[in-house]
């Protein structure tokens, strides 16, 4: 199930269809395809994707009456597919990547799930305009579908703000000057429950900026008995920084909400790390999910 998009030209625009796709594959910042007729964003960070497709002209009447019979408008054959059920922050990353191009290239959007008769032909859509009517949209289909499909749910407010800290990695990466880690988000579900959980990985002795989650796997490597043991295991953010919070400072950046631990502390919290109770093993706790395997709505 998908929100799909079609791109038109006024007859008069300068700019060719065919340099319309040529620019659509230059202006999409990550395109994953194999395929000369196909566009797939895929971003590893976000889990967040979409799918262009170049398609051949139509020749069944119907199809050429519903896309091709605008008058003064001319059919670029491009078309964007965008899924439903996903979480909201989808269309915060998806649509400003659109709008952007429709602006540069002066195109028009036919948007066949636009049901107000006086607007069912191509338009100048805003990236603004497309996150609110795809969210309403996805919220209502994730409604209508949590049941049956037996879907997952997670608070908006708590998955936003994985995707504002996840969408800077590249980013923090780049502009850190010293060797901190900056780890990836996950997911996980509670396999009794089947409620929907945050989490990142902190192995020890390693500094590294630590964004809001609501658990962390920690793997810890200690002796015991001239034994090497590696233990790994669930805790509650809330006790990590509780417990740290002399050695936690505030991350200095305006753009994402994270502590970050410094390798000297990192160093000195050495053994108390290794002797933090876990909680619960991640194994037994649940498996892990998908960053596009749950929904903002119930």
């Amino acid at each position: 199930m998908s929100y799909d998009l079609y791109f038109y030209r006024k007859k008069e625009n300068p700019i060719s269809k065919e340099k319309i796709q040529a620019e659509f594959k230059e202006m999409i910042p990550i395109d994953i395809s194999e395929v000369d007729t196909q566009i797939h964003y895929e971003n590893e960070r976000t889990g967040v994707y979409f799918l262009i497709d170049i398609n051949e002209p139509n020749t069944e009447k119907e199809d050429i009456e519903l896309f091709d019979s605008f008058d003064g408008y001319e059919n670029t054959y491009l078309s964007a597919s965008i899924n439903f059920l996903r979480p909201d922050y989808f269309g915060r990353e998806i649509f400003p990547i659109i709008g952007e191009i429709c602006e540069k290239l002066d195109l028009y959007v036919f948007n066949p799930q636009e049901f107000d008769e006086t607007r069912e032909r191509p338009l100048k859509w805003t990236s603004a305009e497309l996150i609110k009517h795809w969210t309403d949209h996805n919220a209502q289909v994730s409604k209508q579908q949590f049941k049956e499909l037996e879907l997952k749910y997670y608070p908006k407010d708590k998955s936003d703000k994985i995707w504002e800290y996840t969408s800077m990695i590249d980013t923090l990466e780049n502009e850190m000057k010293e060797d901190i880690y900056i780890p990836n988000l996950f997911m996980i579900m509670n396999q009794k429950t089947k409620d929907v959980f945050s989490y990142l990985v902190w192995s020890q002795s390693i500094p590294l900026i630590l964004p809001k989650v609501d658990f962390i796997i920690l793997v810890k490597n200690y002796k015991r008995l001239f034994k090497k043991i590696e233990e790994i295991g669930i805790v509650k953010y809330e006790d990590v920084v509780s417990k740290f919070s002399n050695e936690f400072e505030k991350f200095d950046n305006d753009k994402v909400d994270c502590l970050i631990l410094r390798q000297t502390n990192a160093d000195r919290i050495k053994k108390e790390f290794n002797s933090f109770p876990i909680w619960k093993s991640h194994k037994e706790f649940g498996p892990q999910i998908g960053l596009d395997n749950f929904v903002n709505n119930k």
